[in-house]
């Protein structure tokens, strides 16, 4: 009924196969490939321009937040809906992991281990304190080092690839989460990744990076700390002060928790996709 198109690499083919078959064209812009491929500048420069002149045959555009359009360059108008990265909230957890008496703050991190992530700035951070335990789990070309940095140290431990429910559970259990990007990264700047979804579904708050998208987001939820890339007195600070406050911890997560469910929910988005769906396959 319709063609939807998933980033750059599929939107030209889709374009084709649309055409054929005279129906209408979704582009589903996960990241834009020019700021994110390492591409000399020049070759970076001409993907940049041919996939920006794609856009304008494409029926509708979807991008995962509104900072995404500086990006791309275009204005919000009806051809250009915004799809946050959600996740679905269809698990329930028990998250109660001081069972056996322990004072133990939890920090959990899953996702893509890339040294763009600052997570050597929050394992330095972590380290200072006695009563924080920190989890690491994913893979990337980070995931070597960081192994032998976590090594055997107290208080820390390196997952290795876990399965997503596996990942909400652990993100339910925690008492901060976590997602430091390099803003210096074009990409990183308008991120919008499902770390802080998650976050807020699970109902806790989360540590972002200064100069992000996300941190936007955080900032009018109030639902985390926001701090400088690379900082680890920052970091270090956030860290103290949420785990001496667990007053504070609760108002965050519960701010995180009321915006998954009035704003960003996977139960709105996926109503606004099938919307989509439904007008374009009309309108062929």
């Amino acid at each position: 009924d319709v063609v939807h198109a998933a980033d750059f690499d599929t939107i030209l083919p889709a374009l084709i196969a649309a055409k054929i078959k005279q129906k209408k064209v979704i582009y589903d812009i996960f990241d834009f490939y020019a700021d994110q491929a390492p591409l000399p500048r020049m070759f970076r420069m001409i993907v940049a321009s041919l996939d920006r002149y794609v856009m304008n045959y494409a029926d509708t555009i979807i991008i995962v937040d509104p900072s995404r359009l500086k990006q791309i360059r275009r204005e919000q108008d009806d051809s250009v809906i915004i799809l946050y990265n959600s996740p679905s909230d269809t698990l329930i957890f028990n998250s109660n992991i001081n069972a056996k008496g322990e004072n133990i703050f939890r920090i959990f991190y899953a996702g893509g281990l890339s040294r763009d992530r600052d997570i050597f700035s929050i394992l330095i951070a972590s380290a200072g304190f006695d009563d924080v335990y920190i989890e690491i789990a994913g893979y990337g070309d980070y995931e070597a080092e960081l192994k032998r940095i976590i090594g055997s140290k107290p208080r820390m431990s390196f997952l290795g690839l876990l399965p997503y429910n596996k990942v909400l559970e652990k993100s339910h259990q925690a008492d901060l989460l976590f997602a430091l990007y390099d803003p210096g990264v074009a990409n990183n700047r308008y991120a919008s990744p499902n770390k802080l979804f998650e976050a807020m579904m699970c109902g806790k708050p989360i540590l972002v990076s200064d100069e992000t998208a996300m941190a936007h987001i955080v900032r009018e939820e109030d639902c985390g700390f926001v701090v400088p890339y690379g900082d680890v007195d920052a970091i270090k600070s956030a860290i103290r002060t949420l785990k001496s406050d667990p007053a504070l911890c609760k108002r965050l997560g519960a701010n995180g928790r009321k915006a998954y469910e009035t704003k960003y929910g996977w139960n709105i988005m996926e109503k606004r996709l099938l919307d989509i769906y439904q007008t374009l396959s009309k309108t062929s």
